[in-house]
């Protein structure tokens, strides 16, 4: 089962969820430096997302991977870094990969560098709340098996 798009869509249009502390590393989850200074060893996934930029434009684009602190994107827009967006990804259900679940969440972006036809963007959490954490701690310890 999937999520209807005009579910989706309504993600943006519903109230602002009140902002999560963004919660540290967790060092059961593999918190150790990586060998570009990261803390945190980010895991490959291809996810669709959208962001919603400070234009009010709402652009899709892809996750291609993620970490505790933060989420690397796929986009053929421009998204300045040190911008902050509403974000939203579909995460594809652990035990049944069909199912879709949005979770939502607030980033800010810290880089962005060209791939190719594509930009890659770097964007950190600034607001995640509990429960689309825990979704995706479920799926980083997976990747990282």
């Amino acid at each position: 089962m999937t999520t209807p798009p005009e579910d989706v869509d309504a993600l943006f249009d519903a109230p602002a969820a009140p902002p999560a502390p963004v919660l540290p590393t967790n060092p059961i989850l593999g918190g150790a430096p990586s060998a570009d200074g990261r803390k945190e060893h980010r895991v490959k996934v291809s996810w669709p997302a959208r962001v919603q930029l400070p234009s009010g434009k709402v652009i899709e684009l892809r996750v291609r991977d993620l970490s505790e602190s933060g989420v690397g994107l796929l986009t053929e827009f421009h998204i300045p870094p040190s911008t902050v967006l509403n974000f939203v990804v579909g995460v594809p259900g652990l035990h049944e990969p069909t199912k879709i679940t949005p979770v939502t969440g607030t980033i800010k972006t810290t880089y962005v560098v060209v791939q190719g036809r594509d930009l890659c963007c770097g964007g950190m959490w600034v607001s995640l709340p509990a429960e689309g954490r825990d979704i995706l701690d479920k799926w980083i310890r997976r990747l990282r098996k």
